[in-house]
Formats: C-alpha cells, sequence, structure tokens
C-alpha cells in the first residue's frame, strides 16, 4: 500500500474510476471517491500478498518439496514413486485463464517427453489456495486440477484440516499489520487523494462535479 501511493497519481486513478458505478453507489463526495480508491487498492493487494505467503506455506510443509526444474510454470515438485509432480500454486480455483490453461497443458506434454528417459512420469497439479473447479476437464487438458482441501491435505501429510491451520497462520502472521495499515495509513490516504482530486472533479462543499468526473474519464 505504501508503496502503490507513495506518488499519488490522481489521474491514474481516474482512469481506474467507473463513473456510472459512482451514480449507481450514489457517491457524493470526493472524499467517498478517495475512499473507494483506497480500500479497492488495499484489498487488491491484500489478495496479492496473501497469495504469496500461502505458496511460501506450501512450499515449505509439503513433504519432499524441491524447487522446480520448471519455475516458470511450476512452483515446486515433489517425487512420489515413478512420478515427479509439479504443483502450481494459485490463489482461488478461478484465476486462470483459458490461454494460461492451454499453455500449462502444452507444457506438461513437453515436460513429459524429457522425462521418458529416466523412465519417470511427470504429473502437472493446478492447486487452487480456496475452492474448487465445477467444470469438468475439456479436451486435451493435461494438468490434474486439484480441489483445494486435497491440496492443503497434501501439503500438511493428510491432515484433511491443515487449511484450518493454515488460515490460523495467515492470522497471526498478517492481523496485526493490517489492523495499522487500517487506522494509519488508510485515512492518511484518503485525505491526501482527496486533496489531490479537488481541483479536477470538485465542486462546492467537496461534492463530486460529475459533469467534470466523466470529462476526467472519458475524454
Amino acid at each position: 500500500m505504501r508503496e502503490r501511493f507513495s506518488e499519488l497519481k490522481v489521474c491514474e486513478r481516474l482512469k481506474r474510476t467507473n463513473p456510472f458505478l459512482l451514480r449507481i453507489r450514489g457517491l457524493r463526495t470526493v472524499a467517498e471517491w478517495a475512499t473507494t480508491q483506497v480500500t479497492s487498492a488495499l484489498f487488491a493487494s491484500e489478495e496479492e500478498a496473501v497469495g504469496h505467503v500461502l505458496e511460501a506455506i506450501a512450499k515449505c510443509c509439503h513433504p519432499n518439496a524441491t524447487a522446480p526444474t520448471y519455475p516458470d510454470d511450476f512452483d515446486y515438485e515433489v517425487a512420489e514413486g515413478n512420478d515427479i509432480v509439479g504443483y502450481q500454486v494459485k490463489m482461488s480455483w478461478d484465476c486462470m485463464p483459458m490461454s494460461s490453461r492451454k499453455n500449462l497443458s502444452n507444457t506438461i506434454r513437453k515436460v513429459r517427453e524429457t522425462h521418458k528417459a529416466s523412465s519417470k512420469d511427470f504429473i502437472g497439479v493446478f492447486a487452487p489456495c480456496y475452492g474448487k473447479a465445477t467444470t469438468s476437464s475439456p479436451p486435451g487438458q493435461e494438468y490434474v486440477a486439484m480441489g483445494s482441501r486435497e491440496f492443503w491435505s497434501k501439503v500438511g501429510a493428510g491432515d484433511r484440516d491443515f487449511d484450518v491451520r493454515v488460515g490460523d497462520v495467515c492470522a497471526l502472521l498478517c492481523s496485526e499489520f493490517r489492523q495499522e495499515i487500517n487506522s494509519t495509513l488508510v485515512p492518511t490516504l484518503i485525505e491526501k487523494l482527496t486533496i489531490e482530486a479537488m481541483p479536477l472533479i470538485g465542486g462546492n462543499a467537496g461534492q463530486i462535479n460529475y459533469p467534470a468526473l466523466f470529462r476526467a474519464i472519458n475524454r
């Protein structure tokens, strides 16, 4: 959050504003607009940060996990008998677009070819940290779409409630920092962004000048 708002770029924040949604939601003041911008950035930053934390926990806790041979496509791999299982860890079950799914399947085919000489089979796993894909596997899909509970169970050496324990760890690691962000940084950012935006989209008594807002966004 500090880095994201270290240099206020009001014009960039305006580009990310949907003026129609503001009207629907009934936002009236520039301060309310600034609040939505800061809180949305906070949520996006949290999602990204927690994703990195969960990936690190999985790498650390999964039994026999090692660095991946193909780090561009997999986060870690595990030797299981004659199989080498590569895990691509994602935050949720729906965060991989179709193009990435095709690329992952193509990569797995190539990796399998390289392992043929060693009589090893390669299994690629798409591992979401929460949720489970409900769609069936389309033709040509080479990876295993694992449910999140099954994934965390493997990370926890068979513990079917390991995801709950990981949630406890996330709370210990991040809750205090989030409270600090909400109590100190967020109010300061809202105030600064409001002041910077007032000459561009502000009206009387801090109200949003909607014609000016539309012209600032829809040029």
